[in-house]
């Protein structure tokens, strides 16, 4: 029988304070995990730029799990503690020291002789750099997982990686978790999907598009999307199934979206093109650059829907985050007590109770 750690101990980062607050009152709805507490590691910036990290628990034994998302500095600057981090301080959190803060934690926690060390990190840093696209290019998804167990993480718990392959990178255990459900019952729940069509703007969207289509129980067209020459934008030559979605609500699901730019074209050619009018554009992973909010709302979006994997940097009132803390509690209750991460999504309804702002 694998060893049960004691006690479970939930740690956080600075820039992930807001979602791991969301984990700890989830947890205490599970009877084996009704007493846990938040712990916040006591971070120390040198004038040197150089940072100290203190654990002010004893975690001898302990079952740790550590949340820390891939934050840049305007998504850290919403996610921190607001008592316990100024806002000139949350305005430095770039994403290098996030991820050095997070290997400076894990060290700290292995070297106070913690049982396990899981480390939750909802928005897996450098999940986009998962290949050798270049000549000469690092394959930095990879050297994260290494990063990671060589500071001491014994496993990680991420949310949809930009690919699956990233997993094989791993020299520990990593459990991926997939928001897509929770996403999908927010339109089930909140919008009228009697008269949605979702369409995927490229064969590489095909899965997720099929995913939300048979959730959804609505059509799915898809974009042929054409790239002439290295330098050019590609061309939308065609939309295929187009009259199953023409008079439609057309949906758009992706994984992650940072500028906006490239959904902002593609909307606007539907339109031009083709008379297709897209009602939702949906993400798991907000990584909003500056401006990428409002930059898709003004293509005539009505709804931008997305998690909190990261927080969101731009507030807008047509911005719905469906949060994905009672997935990640799920499965950090279910390894704590050994049983399967699977189990969650077949016998838990409860995961999937849509928590975000009424519309």
């Amino acid at each position: 029988m694998p060893p049960m750690y004691e006690p479970l101990m939930l740690f956080t980062g600075r820039a992930t304070y807001y979602l791991a607050e969301k984990i700890a009152r989830k947890l205490r709805e599970y009877p084996q995990t009704g007493s846990v507490t938040l712990c916040e590691p006591h971070v120390l910036n040198f004038a040197n730029e150089n940072l100290k990290v203190k654990i002010n628990e004893s975690v001898r034994g302990a079952d740790v799990f550590l949340v820390q998302t891939a934050a840049d500095s305007r998504h850290a600057a919403r996610g921190v503690n607001p008592e316990r981090v100024s806002p000139e301080e949350a305005h430095r959190l770039c994403l290098s020291e996030n991820l050095m803060e997070l290997l400076i934690t894990i060290d700290a926690l292995r070297g106070a002789s913690a049982g396990r060390i899981t480390v939750v990190a909802p928005y897996f840093p450098y999940t986009r750099s998962d290949k050798k696209d270049e000549p000469r290019v690092s394959i930095t998804a990879r050297l994260m997982g290494q990063l990671l167990h060589e500071a001491g993480a014994d496993r990680i718990l991420t949310v949809n990686l930009h690919a699956m392959q990233i997993m094989g990178f791993m020299p520990m255990p990593c459990d991926q978790l997939d928001a897509n459900p929770l996403i999908a019952e927010y339109f089930r729940k909140r919008r009228d999907i009697s008269n949605m069509g979702v369409l995927a703007t490229d064969a590489g969207g095909v899965k997720i598009g099929t995913v939300y289509a048979e959730r959804l129980q609505a059509p799915l067209a898809v974009c042929d999307k054409r790239r002439w020459a290295d330098n050019e934008d590609p061309e939308i030559r065609a939309v295929i199934g187009i009259e199953a979605i023409r008079d439609k609500q057309i949906a758009i699901f992706d994984d992650e979206i940072l500028t906006g730019g490239t959904m902002e074209r593609a909307i606007a050619a539907l339109r031009e093109k083709f008379g297709l009018k897209v009602s939702y554009v949906s993400c798991v992973h907000p990584a909003f650059s500056e401006g990428a909010v409002s930059r898709i709302l003004e293509t005539g979006v009505r709804r931008i829907v997305t998690t909190d994997t990261l927080p969101s940097p731009e507030l807008n009132h047509r911005l719905r985050v469906v949060s994905v803390a009672p997935l990640l509690a799920g499965a950090i209750h279910n390894i704590h007590t050994n049983m399967s991460v699977t189990q969650i999504f077949r016998h838990q309804e409860s995961l999937f109770e849509v928590e975000t702002d009424e519309d």
